[in-house]
């Protein structure tokens, strides 16, 4: 897998509401100009479980890790609506398009999208508001002759959200991850709590933050699985590597060799004036770094009541100087 890097600023805040779905009829409208078929490509991914030294091999490993899979992608069409496709393989065209609706609780102007097919109408409303960014993708990401669509907006100050769709605008479900998701549901499916940053040979590479010794922004591939579930590839958010972004130790504390999956390798103790730079986490209990001359390691942390973060018991802020947390 190619090497993406990418920067979402923001936290991560509650919702207490997504969206809902209805059907209707549709109006006769005039016939939508046929689009291009997104194109689709095929690739296997190789796992690996190799301790690895250096840093650029940490990297590369953390990025390549996942399952074998056939794989296609998707394409943006937000200039392009309405857009008219195949969307689910049948023959017939389908049109894909969105719409403005209000809240009666707000009376906010949002998006919903709008499927068309043989007059019958289908619609999802969202969160996003319509004077914030968004884009919407269709392709057939899991190369089973059927598009999906996905959507995604600002809903308010670099807080976004992603809605996953199959081709007839059924939500697909992402698969649970407490630290990750709002609290809000779409048809009882939990929307993801992140940006789509693009898609790569078959993969959904979504862009969010993780607050672990700082708030850091990851990358995380994501396919669908045979369930019909979005499911995370790799098992960690991988960071952009940033010289200038370093932790600076101020009291003694263990490390251990860096290993991406399994138990950690050996210890080694990281001492006062040590800076490390961080490259990954999955987090939940681990943080890989490197340090200067490409030496490699992992920290292992737990969190406590308040959902901070523990090395060995004790505070991870009397550890490091400054830890650099959004907000």
């Amino acid at each position: 897998m190619k090497k993406r890097i990418a920067i979402l600023m923001g936290g991560l805040f509650l919702l207490l509401s997504m969206t809902g779905c209805a059907d209707s009829r549709a109006q006769a409208a005039p016939a939508p100009t046929e689009a291009p078929a997104p194109v689709v490509t095929a690739v296997t991914q190789v796992i690996t479980e190799t301790p690895v030294p250096a840093a650029e091999a940490l990297q590369e490993l953390l990025l390549q890790e996942g399952e074998d899979r056939i794989q296609g992608e998707c394409v943006s069409v937000a200039e392009e609506l309405p857009y008219a496709a195949d969307l689910d393989g049948d023959g017939t065209t389908e049109t894909l398009d969105l719409a403005v609706y209000t809240r009666p609780e707000d009376d906010y102007p949002r998006w919903a999208l709008v499927l068309t097919q043989d007059g019958a109408e289908k619609r999802c409303e969202t969160w996003v508001p319509c004077d914030t960014w968004y884009d919407l993708f269709v392709g057939d990401l899991d190369a089973d002759g059927k598009y999906e669509i996905f959507f995604h907006g600002d809903t308010a100050s670099d807080d976004y959200l992603i809605y996953g769709f199959f081709s007839d605008l059924t939500p697909i479900p992402f698969a649970p991850d407490e630290r990750l998701y709002r609290y809000g549901k779409m048809d009882g499916d939990l929307v993801f709590d992140a940006r789509v940053d693009g898609f790569e040979e078959g993969h959904l590479v979504v862009s969010g933050s993780v607050n672990m010794l700082g708030t850091h922004d990851g990358l995380r591939t994501y396919g669908i699985d045979e369930n019909g579930v979005m499911v995370p590839l790799t098992t960690v958010w991988t960071f952009e590597e940033d010289d200038d972004r370093h932790l600076t130790v101020t009291k003694e504390l263990t490390a251990y060799a860096a290993r991406v999956r399994r138990d950690p390798g050996e210890p080694f103790t990281l001492e006062p004036g040590d800076k490390v730079w961080p490259l990954a986490s999955d987090g939940y209990s681990r943080l890989w770094f490197k340090m200067g001359g490409g030496k490699t390691g992992v920290l292992l942390l737990t969190p406590d009541e308040e959902n901070m973060w523990l090395i060995d018991g004790v505070p991870e802020a009397e550890f490091f100087e400054n830890l650099p947390y959004a907000g």
